[in-house]
C-alpha cells in the first residue's frame, strides 16, 4: 500500500469512528428537545386544569352558598310549629 492510502484508509476509520461516537449525541439531543417541548405541553395542561378547576370549584362554592341560605336554620320545622 502506498502512503497516501494508508492515510486515507486511517482518515476513513477515524471519520466513522468519531461519526459513530456523535450519533447517540445528536439522538440524545433530540429527545432533550422532545422531553422539553412536552415538559411546556404539560405544563400549559396542568394550568389550564388548575383554572377550571378553580372555576367548577367556585361555582360548587356559590350553589352551595345559596343553598345555606334558603334553609332556614330551625331544621325546616314548618310554620306554626312552637
Amino acid at each position: 500500500m502506498r502512503v497516501v492510502d494508508a492515510l486515507l484508509l486511517e482518515f476513513r476509520v477515524l471519520l466513522a469512528y468519531v461519526h459513530m461516537r456523535l450519533e447517540p449525541l445528536r439522538q440524545r439531543s433530540e429527545r432533550g428537545a422532545s422531553a422539553v417541548e412536552w415538559a411546556i405541553i404539560t405544563g400549559i395542561t396542568v394550568a389550564a386544569a388548575v383554572s377550571i378547576g378553580k372555576l367548577v370549584w367556585d361555582k360548587i362554592d356559590q350553589g352551595a352558598n345559596g343553598i345555606r341560605q334558603e334553609i332556614p336554620m330551625n331544621g325546616g320545622a314548618g310554620a306554626g310549629t312552637p
